[in-house]
C-alpha cells in the first residue's frame, strides 16, 4: 500500500475481519457497503461516476492492505490457486456470499456465487461488480503474486445471472532467453 491507511479505512478494516466471526458486525458492514452501492448506482443513472471511480480506488487500497494479512492469517500457499482461493472463501464468510468451487488447480481455480448481499443494489450498475469488486480481487491477488489474473467478470449475479463466476489463474512466466 503506497500510503497507511486513514482511521476510517482503518476501522472499516477492522469491522470487516471481525464479520467473519460476528453476525452484528456483518449486517452493520453489509449495511454500509449497500448504501454505497445504491448510491453508486443512482449517481451511474445519472451519468457520473465519481462514487464508482473512489469506490474502486477504495478496494484497490484494501486489496492491497489486506494481502499480506490474509497471507500470514491463513498460511496461504501463494504458488497453488486451490490455495490462494481460501482469501476468497474469508472474504465470502465476511460477507455472506454464498458459492461453490466448479475447479480448484494449481494455476486455475473457478468459483461460482449463487447468493450476494448485495447483487440486488448492483443490478441497477453492474460495473460495480466489473470494476469495483474486480479491482478488489486482482489488488489482493497480485499482491501475493504478480502472475496472478482475474478474467473480466462477465457471468454476475448483477447482470441477470445464476451465479457470478470467478475464474482465477497464475499465469506461467517464460523464462529469460539465455545468451
Amino acid at each position: 500500500m503506497s500510503a497507511a491507511p486513514t482511521r476510517v479505512e482503518r476501522w472499516a478494516y477492522a469491522l470487516a475481519e471481525r464479520a467473519e466471526h460476528d453476525a452484528r458486525a456483518r449486517a452493520v458492514l453489509n449495511a454500509m457497503v449497500n448504501v454505497a452501492f445504491k448510491a453508486i448506482a443512482v449517481e451511474r443513472g445519472r451519468g457520473g461516476r465519481r462514487l464508482l471511480d473512489l469506490a474502486r480506488t477504495t478496494s484497490i487500497r484494501w486489496g492491497r492492505w489486506r494481502a499480506q494479512r490474509m497471507r500470514a492469517r491463513l498460511g496461504v500457499d501463494v504458488n497453488d490457486m486451490s490455495d490462494m482461493g481460501r482469501v476468497q472463501d474469508w472474504e465470502d464468510r465476511v460477507f455472506g456470499v454464498t458459492g461453490h468451487w466448479t475447479e480448484r488447480g494449481r494455476t486455475r481455480a473457478v468459483k461460482c456465487e449463487t447468493a450476494c448481499p448485495f447483487a440486488r443494489a448492483a443490478s441497477s450498475a453492474p460495473e460495480i461488480c466489473t470494476d469495483v469488486v474486480h479491482a478488489l480481487e486482482t489488488s489482493t491477488f497480485q499482491q501475493l503474486n504478480p502472475r496472478y489474473r482475474l478474467l473480466p467478470l462477465e457471468r454476475l449475479l448483477s447482470k441477470g445471472s445464476t451465479a457470478c463466476e470467478f475464474v482465477h489463474v497464475l499465469e506461467d512466466v517464460a523464462p529469460a532467453p539465455t545468451r
